[in-house]
Order: structure tokens, then sequence, then C-alpha cells
């Protein structure tokens, strides 16, 4: 997934309306959108980043149906074949960083991320760009 800081804001923005549409749909509170938001994201960046086919709607729906049966802010609620996948295609060094990237409860840093390693923040930006790459390539 090769993005800038404007395809970032389009995935929020469709994000936020995902997660309106499937609230008001289900008559719940709006005030659950920062919870439900936040998983959409990620998921949708997730599975741009592993290639998977996005379809409207459904990681909001999914996260807001499924609010009784688990809890849904951990990494246990994506895909994990879809990931194994995707990170089958990476080096033990770029594995090891995704998977802990992946393991966080809260969206991380470049420096938390440098910090938890002991490396360089440029070298975490080198690894994740070189990581985008290869996941890319192997998916095409």
């Amino acid at each position: 997934m090769s993005c800038n800081s404007y395809d970032l804001v389009g995935e929020a923005q469709l994000a936020v309306y995902q997660v309106f549409s499937a609230l008001i749909n289900q008559n719940k509170e709006l005030s659950l959108t920062s919870k439900y938001f936040r998983i959409v994201f990620r998921t949708r960046c997730i599975q741009m980043a592993a290639g998977v086919a996005l379809a409207n709607e459904q990681p909001a729906n999914v996260a807001i149906q499924n609010e009784q049966s688990s809890y849904l802010d951990t990494p246990s609620d994506l895909d994990e074949s879809v990931i194994a996948e995707a990170l089958s295609a990476l080096t033990d060094r770029q594995r090891l960083v995704s998977q802990w990237i992946l393991s966080q409860p809260k969206p991380v840093s470049f420096s938390a991320i440098a910090d938890h390693f002991g490396i360089h923040t440029r070298s975490v930006r080198r690894i994740l760009s070189n990581t985008i790459r290869r996941i890319e390539a192997y998916e095409n």
C-alpha cells in the first residue's frame, strides 16, 4: 500500500462515514463513533496493505454487530489467515516489527517502535517502507 497523507485522510473520512451509517442503521448512539472508528480504519488499512478488496460498510457493520460477542479492540479480530499470508513474504525482522505493531492495542508512532526495538526512527521507516513494498510485490 503506497499512499500519502491525502489518501489516509480520504480513508479516514470513508471509515467515519461507514461507522455513522452503521450506527444510524442499527439505531445505536453516535457516541460510539470513536470506539468503532479506530477498528474500522485500522481494518481498512490492513486490508489495503494485504491487497484485500474492500466491501462497502462491511468493517463497520461487522464491528458494531459483534459488540456483545467479543472485545473488538484487539488484533485477534483480524483475519489471521490474511495477515499470516501477507507476513509470509517478509524477512524475519520485517515480520517481527509488523507483528509487534499489530499486537498493540492502540496505534503506535515511529518513535515508539524505534524505542521498543532499540533502533533509530529512520530505520523503522525504512523497515516499514520495505515491508509495504514486499507485501505489494507478493500480492501482484
